[in-house]
């Protein structure tokens, strides 16, 4: 089941770059055969909310060039490509452009059977309760300091593809949020995050854990998400396992 998580991880990719594309008017989806990419104008100097996954390194290099066009015609000054961890040519070929590598999260994966409960309690006064994409946007803008609100200007509406998310409300304030895009049978865990004053208080791994459970209970199969070194932990307590990695090669203007 470790090589079908790792693939499901990878292709989970389909669906935030349709999040992150599709949740404000100006930014858009890019599809070309065997490419996906999200535009987000209103981010330009962040690189995750703009973007790539190709399915291989023919696919990256036919469309390269047009991608780069596309995003420097949207004024957009930072983008990025997803690249699995065996992808060594599409690998090469960025570095070749200019494209820095900036990072590799893990690639985790579980099967929703083998879901495991927090070991703590979810803390007293603390509720959990849908909340819109505009909510979870705004907790991860103070979860990591990100200065000009940049989740919450490229999430302002819900997107197209098919989204649950909840929140921890303390004193009727969200504190902690993530969200669960339905792609296929596979759950894809995103945008999770917790305001600095709760962190380590166990709030995610208790959000995550409840939308992996009415996950399973609409016939989702799998869970699967891309995970900091810091966040791995509280997705290893909850039953995922590390399927390997992606690459993020990033290209930045200057």
């Amino acid at each position: 089941m470790t090589v079908e998580l790792h693939r499901r991880a990878i292709e989970g990719l389909n669906a935030e770059i349709q999040l992150f594309g599709g949740c404000a008017e100006p930014c858009s989806v890019v599809r070309r055969e065997g490419v996906i990419a999200s535009v987000s104008p209103p981010t330009p100097d962040r690189s995750i909310f703009n973007s790539v996954f190709a399915s291989g390194p023919v696919a990256l290099a036919g469309t390269i060039d047009e991608l780069a066009r596309i995003y420097a015609d949207a004024g957009v000054r930072a983008w990025t490509v997803w690249v699995p961890d065996f992808d060594r040519r599409s690998a090469a070929l960025l570095e070749a452009r200019g494209h820095v590598l900036d990072g590799a999260p893990r690639a985790m994966g579980l099967e929703l059977g083998g879901l495991r409960t927090p070991k703590y309690p979810l803390p007293a006064g603390v509720e959990l309760v849908p909340g819109e994409v505009t909510a979870i946007a705004a907790i991860n803008d103070r979860a990591y300091g990100l200065e000009g609100a940049a989740w919450s200007e490229a999430l302002v509406r819900e997107p197209a593809v098919p989204c649950h998310s909840l929140v921890a409300l303390a004193g009727g304030e969200p504190v902690s949020g993530a969200i669960v895009l339905d792609y296929g049978d596979d759950a894809v865990v995103s945008a999770v995050g917790t305001v600095p004053e709760r962190q380590g208080e166990g709030l995610a791994g208790w959000i995550v854990t409840e939308l992996l459970v009415a996950a399973r209970e609409r016939g989702q199969a799998t869970g699967t998400l891309q995970a900091s070194r810091a966040g791995a932990p509280v997705y290893e307590r909850l039953g995922f396992a590390g399927v390997g990695f992606l690459e993020l090669w990033e290209w930045r203007a200057g």
